[in-house]
């Protein structure tokens, strides 16, 4: 109850500071956000050797993400970016689905996201976001049949949002602790948020947006002001958000959320800000609390952030609940330990790379998957000694 006290108190005081400033750049013409004063995010302190990683399986087409559905504890289930859901169950290769017909791939565009529903044992449902054949985003639920094989066919369609460019289209769905289907969208391509999209309240893009699954979609923003959220992890036990935003020229940004679905949705800065460094011109929607970065590293370290997952293995006890993330490009990985207030400190990058790094999810023991987009799966290992 103190921690929960101080830290209303914290987001009141920052509020008004917010509040202040804003007020008096209107009456003297500066920049409001100009004076503002972010807390330091994390940043690189040393190097770890807490896992190696080994390669489990080749061959793939482009693979977006790797992971389990519930109650199918002898599989992983992989994405490929040109439309293909695929089951791997040892030396065993199966295409669940092939919706290649009606996925348009490009750079950042394809099949980007599935989430199974919590009761999929039973239920066999799951959900895919991907771009269609104009590169407009679209999110549907299908059905699972026997041996794994998934109907082409819909059973209902759920979102459609026109996408005005080629990137920036996110793609990470997950369901969270509240049980509702969760989507992470981009701003809509172009430098700079050229259509203001992510401080916009009225826009989906640049957004994190949340829906029930049981009976007619009901899209509600979570989260605002994201350039490229590229994979998001939930902390049930804290009621976390784990988010890695991919930044524009200078800075990739890990940020650390709350969640409070009785509050007006957080704003994490894009693109009145990158980082915490202020983008000249770009306002700042004031309606929700402003969340700072946790931890950032600079493109002179890599340059696309691919967010990860809290550990909660067991054949890693020096790494448990340390949160792990990566770069597609430099394909280095980073781990951190997260503190008590929302902050994170302890940055370290690890001895394990994983090359164009799309992925970093968890099998059916909590143990660490990593997708690469060029065309192979890994799983992290003990480390090795030497």
């Amino acid at each position: 109850m103190r921690r929960t006290r101080v830290v209303a108190l914290v987001v009141a005081v920052l509020g008004l500071l917010v509040a202040g400033a804003v007020a008096l750049g209107a009456v003297t013409g500066q920049d409001p956000l100009a004076g503002l004063q972010p807390p330091v995010p994390a940043q690189e302190r040393g190097r770890a050797h807490h896992f190696d990683v080994e390669r489990i399986a080749s061959g793939l087409n482009r693979p977006t993400f790797v992971g389990v559905a519930p109650g199918d504890d002898h599989g992983l289930w992989v994405l490929e970016q040109p439309g293909r859901v695929v089951r791997l169950a040892g030396d065993l290769r199966t295409v669940a689905l092939d919706l290649t017909g009606h996925v348009k791939e490009g750079a950042e565009q394809g099949l980007l996201g599935i989430a199974f529903h919590p009761d999929f044992a039973t239920t066999r449902r799951l959900f895919l976001h991907w771009s269609d054949p104009h590169g407009d985003t679209r999110v549907a639920e299908f059905r699972a049949g026997p041996g794994a094989i998934v109907d082409p066919e819909p059973v209902r369609r759920l979102l459609f949002v026109e996408q005005p460019e080629e990137n920036h289209n996110g793609g990470q769905l997950a369901f969270g602790p509240d049980g509702r289907l969760y989507l992470g969208l981009g701003d809509g391509g172009g430098a700079f948020d050229p259509r203001a999209t992510a401080q916009d309240p009225d826009s989906r893009l640049g957004k994190v947006i949340a829906t029930p699954v049981d009976g007619p979609p009901r899209w509600r923003t979570v989260l605002s002001g994201l350039r490229n959220p590229w994979r998001f992890w939930f902390d049930p036990a804290l009621g976390e958000v784990w988010i890695g935003d991919v930044g524009q020229d200078d800075v990739e940004e890990v940020d650390r959320v709350l969640l409070e679905l009785d509050e007006p949705p957080k704003n994490l800065g894009w693109s009145a800000f990158e980082g915490t460094g202020r983008v000249e011109g770009h306002e700042l929607d004031r309606e929700g609390e402003l969340v700072w970065p946790v931890a950032t590293y600079t493109h002179d370290t890599g340059c696309s952030i691919t967010g990860g997952v809290v550990y909660g293995g067991g054949a890693l006890p020096a790494f448990a609940r340390r949160y792990l993330y990566g770069d597609f490009c430099a394909g280095s990985l980073w781990s951190l330990a997260p503190e008590p207030g929302g902050t994170a400190t302890d940055v370290r990058r690890e001895r394990a790379t994983v090359p164009q790094l799309t992925h970093i999810g968890v099998d059916a023991d909590g143990e660490l998957l990593f997708a690469s987009a060029a065309g192979a799966i890994y799983r992290a290992v003990p480390p090795r000694s030497g």
